[in-house]
């Protein structure tokens, strides 16, 4: 898959609740949780 560099700030909140997500479910980066996250957002 081609990845695009995009750059996006995240209010610290939201930064927060991902690093909890990504602790909880044993994702490797916090990208890898974003794009989980967005997987499953997109989903719906």
């Amino acid at each position: 898959m081609e990845r695009v560099p995009k750059l996006i700030k995240f209010p610290v909140d939201l930064v927060v609740r991902i690093e909890e997500y990504q602790k909880k479910n044993n994702i490797k980066s916090f990208s890898g949780a974003v794009y989980e996250l967005i997987r499953k957002g997109l989903e719906k």
